[in-house]
């Protein structure tokens, strides 16, 4: 035996024995891996449950979920300056690029690369939409859960009374516009679309908005744009653009179709859906109302606006790992197993072999008569163009242009020249 191969022999035998020490350890010492989460008592109930199955399967960590629904991002901030943050955070899209740029995520691109037994690690089963928020520079810093596209939910029995036809594939903002008009009812029994209709005496409503859903959806359907692709530009004053923020704002001011937003605060934004003061609903997929009422309601595709776009927001969340975790192989397991089961537990899955009704029934079979429209929203749905600093930018563009807009301090052609340079500024600092 040559000296060589009795140094190879020997290497290889006591890497054996280490790694089977490290296996032995594992098995009798679970770690404890600490998850931070926005869920609320009820979320953080049913997530619980999840931990439960995975820590009882596992043989070398044990996650230990930590909620703050109230100030989750500030505490989370907080938490990752002064290096105590959990092992395993929430985040949502707006945020992944500017923590990815002050290095307070884990780049696990090449994790995922070498990854072949968690099905979550393949990158080509994501939507790409879903995977790009969680994308910096190329780089991977944690993986969707959700993609959740935003929906028009209908009350079907208002509709039956008022003798409407269900939304379909034709509908556009006419149609739209047309039966939010004849769903707005005053006291005396006047609809919006007849004469003598009173809009301080309305008693239902057709639609609901109060910066939800986002101004941004409206402007994309009328093929406006408000942070161009190289980040360089908010064209908010093309005449797009601007028709589809004022299309916006005038289902409140105009046509009066929405409450005012006075009364939305008194009486709550989806409470009034849920107690039949009006009449149809743009929510997020997930939501209950379809099934979690005391009326016959479903999930539609939303309008297509005047370019013939039918482009909705999907609102996505994530979860990331801590850089500074002191189990960064431990994490990552415990990371990818959690992420495959949110999967199979939140609607809609970021993953396309996951997004199928047969799927999405397993979830939840209460939603079964709208999957079909929340699927195919997932084509049409993109999320916010995020970068770095974003966070001043939508300051700017809530504070200066659609607040503004949506309280009637001016119109989208007298505004958006005045707030374009100002957002720009913003993206020449990113």
């Amino acid at each position: 035996m040559s000296r060589e191969f009795f140094k190879v022999v020997v290497i290889f035998t006591v890497s054996a024995l280490l790694l089977g020490s490290l296996a032995s350890v594992s098995y009798a010492e679970k770690v404890t891996i600490r998850l931070a989460t926005w869920a609320g008592v009820d979320e953080a109930k049913e997530l619980q449950a999840i931990l439960d199955q995975l820590n009882a399967k596992s043989n070398i960590y044990n996650i230990v979920q930590e909620s703050s629904p109230a100030e989750y991002m500030t505490k989370l901030q907080t938490t990752l300056a002064a290096g105590t943050a959990a092992d395993l955070f929430w985040v949502a899209q707006e945020y992944v690029m500017g923590l990815a740029s002050k290095g307070v995520l884990m780049d696990i691109t090449d994790r995922l690369r070498k990854d072949k037994e968690n099905p979550a690690a393949n990158l080509k089963d994501y939507f790409k939409p879903a995977l790009d928020r969680f994308t910096y520079r190329g780089r991977i810093y944690g993986l969707p859960w959700i993609s959740q596209p935003v929906v028009l939910f209908c009350n079907l029995d208002l509709f039956d009374k008022a003798g409407l036809p269900y939304p379909d594939a034709t509908w556009d903002w006419d149609k739209f516009l047309e039966v939010a008009r004849k769903l707005t009812i005053d006291k005396n029994g006047k609809s919006a679309s007849e004469s003598g209709f009173n809009p301080e005496a309305t008693v239902q409503w057709g639609f609901s908005l109060n910066g939800w859903p986002p101004i941004q959806m409206f402007i994309w359907q009328a093929g406006g744009e408000v942070i161009t692709p190289d980040f360089k530009y908010s064209p908010i004053d093309t005449p797009e653009a601007i028709k589809g923020a004022q299309f916006y704002v005038d289902l409140l001011n105009k046509y009066h179709v929405t409450p005012p937003l006075s009364i939305i605060r008194d009486r709550g934004f989806d409470g009034m859906y849920r107690n039949q003061q009006v009449a149809m609903f743009m929510g997020g997929a997930a939501d209950d109302l379809d099934w979690n009422v005391k009326f016959r309601s479903q999930a539609f595709l939303v309008p297509k606006g005047p370019s013939g776009k039918r482009t909705t927001f999907s609102w996505i969340g994530g979860m990331a790992i801590n850089p500074k975790t002191k189990y960064p192989d431990i994490a990552y397991k415990a990371f990818m197993d959690l992420t495959e089961a949110i999967h199979h537990w939140k609607i809609v899955p970021p993953r396309k072999s996951l997004a199928t009704k047969a799927a999405l029934i397993k979830i939840n079979e209460k939603k079964a008569h709208s999957y079909d429209a929340i699927i195919a929203s997932m084509s049409n749905a993109i999320g916010f163009r995020i970068f770095p600093n974003y966070a001043e930018w939508d300051s700017v563009f809530w504070n200066q242009y659609v607040d503004p807009l949506l309280n009637n301090r001016g119109s989208a052609s007298e505004l958006a020249p005045k707030v374009r340079p100002l957002l720009e500024k913003v993206l020449r600092s990113r």
